[in-house]
């Protein structure tokens, strides 16, 4: 069975694989930061999932990897745990930089 989602289009078999568990988290932490008014662009270059805009400004630091803010990495293999965020409290203090640059 093939469940289709806004990051890709991934195989259902018996159990959800390690990476829809992870999209499943980052769709929800976008979703939750949209309802709060904060507007969070991301981009990938597998494994690594970047945060690239915050409210419509371009995130310059990096974090956890070469090209930018790494946000979350993605597993390796479908029978890899989920992912765990890259570290939550540097991901707020980014978030709340940007957000006071309005």
């Amino acid at each position: 069975m093939e469940v289709k989602t806004k990051f890709g289009t991934y195989i259902k078999m018996g159990t959800e694989s390690s990476t829809k568990l992870t999209g499943d988290k980052i769709t929800r932490f976008v979703e939750r930061l949209k309802k709060i008014g904060i507007e969070v662009k991301l981009v990938s270059n597998y494994p690594w999932v970047y945060i690239n805009e915050i409210c419509g400004v371009r995130v310059k630091e990096k974090f956890e990897g070469n090209h930018g803010f790494t946000l979350i990495f993605l597993p390796v293999r479908n029978d890899s745990p989920p992912s765990e965020f890259t570290d939550i409290s540097e991901i707020f203090k980014l978030i709340r930089k940007y957000t006071n640059k309005k």
